[in-house]
């Protein structure tokens, strides 16, 4: 069987959480399997293990950044043991490993390299500098940047430890990475989430961001609080399929308004614990004519006026509406379906 088919398979073996970007627990014991099938399913299989090789359920992080340590080139290594970073793993990379395993990496969980680098820090390092996870983490993304190919999911949880750190290029001359690898490694990410507080004074890195990052197609944002210019993230994408907006505390209008950014490639639209308090009207969405999907999920200070636009606009490709926990919303099926 070509490599490409048996590719494809195994992702549909692994990937049985297309939409929240993991891999199923059971999956990567069936990836194991396969690799001990012959040479050619065990090449194929690894490609497919390595697209995402953190997993929250498994403790074995510490062993894939042990791992990936020993692909870090000579300069890096001894900027890590000039900061105090000591009993890093011996640089035996191409004489080791039959796999370039760097190259293979296409989904980034930061939050889960955040913790596995923790645990490696504190399984090999005695007497650690207090930013010695930080001092990983970029290195270990420098690495990912130079030697991986284009990123299709990436989560976020941090943005000053992905951007400040390693992707502001515009406003530092002498930053360590070169712009080019940045662009390749994020540009072409399709699924985006983005979670946690950013803020204010941090602000200028969603902008910069979503300058990097403007062709995802399925994007949740989730856990904000406080960050004021979250839509430019939305207005920023070229063809945007999928938004799905949760636990959101403020700037709703903002958010609602973004959306007719998107109206003309937006399917499907779901709102989890939102506060809509002073939102505006919901006109943007009733421009979104290829709408197949909307989901409202307990959200908070909705009413008739904001929905207003929805209640006399048809959608030619509706196929699903879940609503839960506000009334006026349900007024609307009910009026929707009858008409329809």
């Amino acid at each position: 069987m070509i490599s490409e088919i048996l590719q494809e398979i195994f992702t549909h073996l692994a990937d049985t959480f297309v939409f929240n970007g993991t891999y199923d627990l059971h999956a990567y014991s069936n990836l194991y399997s396969c690799i001990l099938v012959n040479r050619h399913w065990c090449r194929n299989a690894m490609i497919i293990l390595w697209r995402q090789p953190f997993h929250p359920c498994l403790n074995t992080g510490y062993i894939i950044v042990n791992t990936l340590l020993t692909f870090l080139d000579e300069e890096e290594r001894n900027f890590l043991l000039s900061q105090g970073i000591t009993h890093l793993p011996p640089s035996l990379a191409s004489k080791t490993y039959l796999f370039d395993y760097p190259i293979y990496f296409r989904h980034l969980h930061q939050q889960k390299l955040y913790f596995s680098v923790e645990s490696w820090s504190q399984k090999n390092l005695q007497n650690k500098p207090n930013n010695a996870t930080n001092l990983l983490m970029n290195s270990l993304l420098k690495l990912i940047y130079k030697k991986s190919g284009q990123l299709v999911r990436l989560k976020l949880y941090n943005l000053v430890g992905l951007i400040k750190d390693n992707m502001d290029y515009k406003n530092h001359e002498d930053s360590t990475v070169d712009s080019s690898y940045i662009y390749k490694f994020i540009s072409q990410v399709k699924q985006l989430t983005i979670n946690g507080t950013y803020e204010n004074s941090n602000m200028f890195l969603l902008p910069l961001f979503s300058h990097l990052c403007t062709n995802v197609q399925h994007l949740c944002i989730e856990h904000f609080s406080i960050a004021k210019n979250i839509d430019c993230v939305i207005k920023s994408q070229t063809n945007l399929v999928s938004l799905e907006i949760s636990n959101l505390s403020g700037h709703s209008t903002s958010i609602i308004q973004s959306i007719l950014s998107q109206s003309k490639s937006l399917r499907n639209i779901k709102f989890y614990k939102v506060n809509f308090s002073e939102c505006c009207q919901w006109t943007s969405i009733a421009f979104c004519k290829k709408l197949e999907m909307l989901e409202i999920y307990d959200c908070l200070n909705l009413n008739s006026f904001m929905i207003l636009p929805l209640i006399t606009t048809k959608f030619p490709l509706l196929k699903r509406i879940c609503i839960l926990g506000n009334n006026d919303l349900e007024c609307w099926i009910k009026n929707y379906m009858s008409r329809n």
